[in-house]
């Protein structure tokens, strides 16, 4: 058996176990964001306190038992960053893209110097 598979099936001592539900609300946000579209903002909002419940409950000092499960939630944090990143990037080529178009929309707008309407002086 792998040190991996050995883990997994290895039974978590009581004290880790906050630390094994941190990993688990990681995977959770983790898989909203990893989609293409962005993600449902509700449901991230409500992990992010339920994250935050769970933070408050959890000593200074984690438990060596712990060790585990808080690489676990490291890895799974460093992957929410990069998803986060790629998100914000989306967004910042998607402000862009409104820019041009109002831009190219003003370019379009009417001449302030000239009279707007039909005129009606013949």
């Amino acid at each position: 058996m792998s040190a991996a598979s050995a883990a997994a099936v290895a039974p978590v001592a009581d004290e880790a176990v906050p630390y094994e539900a941190l990993a688990e609300l990681g995977q959770r946000q983790l898989d909203l964001l990893s989609g293409d579209e962005l993600p449902d903002g509700a449901e991230l909002l409500a992990l992010l306190q339920e994250r935050r419940e769970l933070l408050a409950t959890m000593p200074a000092t984690p438990p060596q038992s712990a060790a585990a499960a808080l690489a676990r939630a490291k890895a799974i944090n460093d992957r929410i960053t990069a998803e986060l990143a790629r998100h914000a990037s989306a967004a910042r080529r998607a402000l862009s893209h409104v820019e041009q178009g109002r831009r190219a929309a003003r370019g379009y707008g009417a001449d302030s110097s000239r009279p707007r309407g039909m005129s009606w002086n013949v």
